[in-house]
């Protein structure tokens, strides 16, 4: 009587425990995996689209485009930005009729195959010569805007919507970084970081290299969920150009200037088209591999490769 009791227990809890793993496993396989992304529809507009003033994406040529581009790592807790800054295409005089611009944030959980998007904000500028329509609405609030602006001069038009997001984020290392300062002591200091990377580059140097590229690369496999650092790296492509024949280093500094972004927590330097001092150039065909970064000062005043 006894064993066949304890049979029945042992039985009830081996069959409890495998229905707990089942559980477990099962919430495991549908984890969450939020992604943040923003889709851009433009027709004849010059564009720099940010994310809490960190820019997604930047043209100053494009005549038609829709696309999607990501957003996962500008994201924070608490109130978000999403803003337009309209111009003028290179070599326009004046906007096409019909010419506009349109950005609509986004939220997706790729866990679920197929999964939908759910819109967070959307913002648009249509253009005519002389003036601009700007629509605004944030999805959170259910708050929708609209306006009619006279252009200035420079033909420019700006529009920013705020929406509230709870983050699945940790906080981001350069949310904490020191308030930067546009001067000459910045530019020359940050140049120089620019100046270390591009030697580690020339030495090819590849320790050195993940090393530089190592907080940047710990908080890429945070967005992206990633498993480690390391796949952190290879996402980031990290040293793929150092070893190929094709391509030839340089490091250009006309016409660079300090860019002070992300409310005067990041920075990074470019000249007026958006380039940035290092760039592996191929001859034939001619192609541009322009590295582009982003930089925060820690708490010690040291420049931290962040984006």
């Amino acid at each position: 009587m006894y064993k066949k009791n304890t049979f029945k227990f042992n039985g009830i809890f081996i069959f409890t425990l495998f229905i707990l793993l089942k559980g477990i496993t099962m919430a495991q396989a549908t984890e969450s995996k939020l992604y943040y992304g923003v889709d851009i529809d433009l027709y004849n507009v010059g564009v720099d689209i940010r994310v809490n003033d960190i820019p997604v994406y930047y043209d100053y040529s494009k005549g038609q485009l829709k696309t999607e581009v990501p957003a996962v790592s500008t994201i924070i807790d608490g109130n978000n930005t999403l803003s337009i800054n309209a111009f003028l295409t290179k070599k326009s005089t004046e906007y096409e009729t019909g010419a506009y611009v349109k950005a609509t944030l986004f939220e997706q959980d790729l866990s679920f195959e197929n999964s939908r998007k759910i819109i967070l904000a959307t913002t648009m500028i249509t253009l005519t010569d002389n003036s601009a329509s700007l629509v605004t609405e944030d999805f959170i609030s259910k708050e929708k805007n609209n306006s009619e602006i006279e252009l200035p001069q420079s033909k420019e038009a700006s529009i920013t919507v705020n929406t509230l997001i709870n983050s699945p984020f940790p906080r981001w290392a350069w949310q904490d970084g020191q308030k930067l300062t546009n001067n000459n002591d910045t530019f020359t200091s940050l140049l120089n970081k620019y100046q270390e990377i591009h030697n580690v580059l020339e030495n090819k140097n590849i320790t050195e290299l993940k090393k530089l590229y190592n907080e940047r690369a710990k908080e890429t496999a945070i967005a992206y969920h990633l498993p480690s650092t390391e796949a952190g790296i290879k996402k980031l492509s990290v040293g793929n150009d150092m070893n190929d024949p094709e391509l030839q280093l340089f490091f250009s500094t006309k016409a660079m200037e300090i860019n002070i972004l992300a409310n005067g927590k990041l920075a990074q330097i470019t000249n007026p088209l958006n380039g940035q001092p290092i760039v592996y150039v191929q001859s034939s065909p001619r192609l541009y591999h322009i590295y582009k970064f982003m930089f925060y000062k820690n708490a010690v005043g040291q420049w931290v490769m962040i984006r």
